[in-house]
């Protein structure tokens, strides 16, 4: 089994729009605005499928059923455990809280003025907060930040968070879904007031990274926390990278291309691309353009 490229889940919302084309490559339906390509998920009934090659066809749940250990190692694994997505806001997002998701923000794109919201002021405790949700003056009580490309946010579960408008990101989080809307701009659509109250951790920090400038051939660590470790990969054309079996890994390609040969295929990987590497395939990336990636590896919750 080699590296294994699935097809993407276009998801259409009212905040998005058609950056994913503009910046990845994405062949988006045309006059959509679509805010997120789920790129590798079995989470409900958006399940990833195989794009090409020996698996070409089946879903992940299945791929699974039939090659745990040679995908993650182990035996028995039943569901992936995470979900990789790239995000198009062209207008805010709802601010939201999730009481196990835990996540990661890689901001690919942010136009002057774009603000990440997360988590609350300091001083700000349930009483105010509960509060400012009946005054409608929730926006007060959020931390903001102005992000830059290249950095990269973790979420934990918990923290409240919303995504500004004007940005593009890639998202990488653990496959659990329960999402309570705390606040919504005025749009009018429903909040969960009781639940959000229950579920917010009002010391809750993200945590952020901004690499300094890469040099080609370095890898730098951007998160590591019990669920999931994200890498950022910078390697110039014509460089060689030795990828050992062992550990499942997932490449989110963010610029250029290269390609791998196994058996008698050759795999490509180019940009707005995700890429599996089970952790039964070792061999050789051969870097045709100089290439960025997020390279994502389980942690020891989900290695569990």
């Amino acid at each position: 089994m080699g590296p294994i490229y699935f097809r993407e889940i276009f998801k259409e919302k009212i905040w998005g729009g058609q950056n994913l084309g503009r910046l990845l490559g994405k062949k988006l339906p045309a006059g959509k605005k679509i805010g997120e390509s789920w790129e590798l998920s079995d989470f409900g009934q958006d399940l990833s499928v195989v794009a090409e090659g020996e698996f070409a066809g089946v879903d992940l749940p299945s791929l699974l059923a039939e090659h745990s250990r040679q995908i993650t190692g182990c035996e028995g694994v039943s569901q992936f455990g995470l979900l990789f997505k790239f995000l198009d806001a062209v207008e805010t997002l709802s601010v939201q809280v999730h009481p196990r998701k835990h996540e990661a923000w890689y901001i690919l794109e942010a136009r002057p003025g774009a603000k990440l919201y997360l988590g609350l002021k300091e001083g700000v405790d349930r009483r105010h907060f509960e509060a400012a949700v009946a005054e409608g003056t929730v926006e007060q009580c959020l931390a903001e930040i102005e992000p830059q490309p290249g950095q990269c946010y973790y979420l934990p579960a918990g923290l409240t968070h919303a995504l500004g408008a004007d940005l593009v990101v890639a998202e990488i989080q653990t496959s659990e879904q329960i999402t309570y809307r705390v606040y919504d701009w005025q749009r009018g659509r429903p909040i969960q007031v009781r639940l959000s109250l229950e579920t917010i951790n009002f010391q809750a920090r993200a945590g952020q990274t901004s690499p300094p400038a890469q040099q080609p051939g370095q890898l730098q660590r951007l998160v590591d926390s019990d669920y999931f470790s994200i890498e950022r990969g910078v390697w110039p054309s014509d460089a060689t990278i030795e990828i050992a079996a062992g550990q499942m890994q997932v490449w989110m390609v963010l610029e250029g291309k290269a390609h791998c040969r196994y058996q008698d295929t050759t795999v490509q990987f180019e940009r707005g691309q995700t890429v599996l590497l089970p952790a039964c395939w070792g061999g050789e990336i051969q870097i045709d353009e100089q290439m960025c990636v997020l390279i994502t590896k389980p942690g020891v919750r989900l290695e569990a």
